[in-house]
């Protein structure tokens, strides 16, 4: 099924321009088959919903007026969210487990093929760029895509945890695909960032890419959730952000090999969880060249690789990444493959291709997890280079465009060079 997506994906555009309605039934019958495949294959099974029952209680407690970030829940585990996202939780954790299990995850592979067709819009806002693509034939191609990638760990795990990642990138890259000239662009940013604080790092990339209105849209929208969550959760409020949302411990283990951050996987490497200064160090370094590599392409006009690179960048600073979190990559790799087909170049083609093979191979689960007799600080080389495939791969993604870029500023300033003693001889 993997291997024959790109035949037919070739097939339904050929059939788009002649039969449009025909393309998106065949491609929604291949994600329905994609989608069966999965749930009753070895896959499908022992999806313990964690997050999804940590969310029930959550708003179960929010509705009861419980002490929200005191509460430890089965596994020992806390939550984590914003107040504003606890509000929400208190009025959409209301059905039955028996009907909430079946509806969030029918919501989220709906968002899934959602995601696809706004990153397939976000493509399109390059310096060179076609016409773009009409709705239909990019919801044809999302459904095709969402086939493909119900099958990749990150997407797999997020769906069995129930877990609200695939709301906030669908948000995000909706956000950013639209028209700079879109009237409250970075309300989707903004509200992203109220459910789960990692997204406000697109707030920081309308800012610096001059896309001010929409950073300020941004900002207003987090601001107002605060406000409403402040006047209907008061204490909740003052606790979270008076400090809450930066205790480690709340989150669980750093060196889990889920946990696919900078931080994680120098707790691996170095065998000690006591990786605090060296990792403010690194991703202090990580987030400015990142950041600075993102807002350079969007300032250039291509807003696709601004957002794969700021997605990146985002991922590896953070101080936890678990591998649900890496759904936000997956837009990120579709770009930087799509552009690296039309630049063709192959290199970036490959390594594109490599980090969807370790996702489909789910190679962070192959060294033990919470595994009582092993620990993710013992493991030796080979394990390290699975426990933190992620990171590596994101890594290598941005030192690869820093150095491109470093490439292109020496043949820049040569060439300038050469034109000013061209000149200067010339009026001799």
């Amino acid at each position: 099924m993997r291997g024959g997506v790109r035949t037919i994906a070739a097939r339904l555009s050929s059939l788009e321009s002649e039969r449009p309605v025909c393309a998106q039934l065949i491609a929604g019958a291949l994600y329905a088959v994609s989608i069966f495949v999965l749930l009753v294959s070895h896959m499908g099974h022992g999806w313990g919903f964690v997050d999804l029952r940590v969310y029930e209680l959550s708003g179960a407690a929010v509705r009861a007026g419980a002490h929200l970030y005191a509460l430890r829940f089965p596994g020992a585990l806390a939550f984590t969210y914003p107040p504003f996202a606890a509000l929400l939780l208190a009025g959409f954790t209301l059905p039955a487990n028996a009907l909430l299990e079946p509806l969030v995850t029918a919501v989220n592979l709906l968002l899934l093929a959602l995601m696809f067709s706004f990153t397939l819009r976000l493509d399109c806002r390059r310096p060179v760029s076609p016409t773009p693509s009409p709705r239909r034939s990019r919801l044809a191609l999302a459904l095709v895509l969402a086939a493909a990638a119900v099958w990749l760990e990150p997407v797999w795990t997020a769906l069995r945890y129930g877990q609200v990642d695939l709301i906030l990138v669908t948000l995000i890259v909706w956000d950013l695909s639209r028209a700079d000239e879109a009237r409250f662009k970075g309300v989707g940013v903004g509200l992203a960032a109220a459910l789960k604080l990692t997204p406000a790092i697109f707030i920081v990339y309308l800012l610096f890419t001059r896309r001010t209105r929409a950073a300020l849209v941004a900002l207003a929208s987090f601001a107002a959730t605060f406000a409403i969550a402040y006047l209907a959760l008061p204490g909740d409020s003052r606790e979270y952000w008076g400090g809450a949302f930066a205790e480690p411990n709340r989150v669980g283990r750093i060196e889990n090999a889920a946990n696919q951050s900078l931080r994680g996987a120098l707790a691996r490497l170095l065998h000690t969880t006591d990786v605090s200064h060296l990792w403010l160090l690194v991703a202090a370094v990580v987030a400015v060249v990142g950041m600075a590599l993102a807002v350079a392409a969007a300032r250039r006009g291509d807003d696709a690789r601004g957002f794969a690179l700021c997605a990146l960048t985002g991922l590896l600073v953070s101080p936890i990444s678990w591998s649900h979190h890496w759904v936000l990559a997956v837009p990120a790799v579709l770009l930087l493959a799509l552009a690296a087909r039309r630049r063709r170049a192959l290199a970036a083609l490959l390594a594109c291709a490599l980090a969807a093979v370790l996702a489909y191979a789910h190679v962070i689960w192959w060294v033990p997890i919470d595994h009582p007799l092993h620990s993710e600080l013992h493991l030796n080389a080979l394990q390290l280079v699975f426990a933190d495939a992620y990171v590596l791969l994101a890594f290598a993604t941005i030192a690869l465009a820093a150095l491109l870029a470093a490439r292109a500023a020496i043949a820049r300033a040569a060439a300038s060079a050469s034109l000013r003693s061209s000149l200067e001889a010339g009026l001799q």
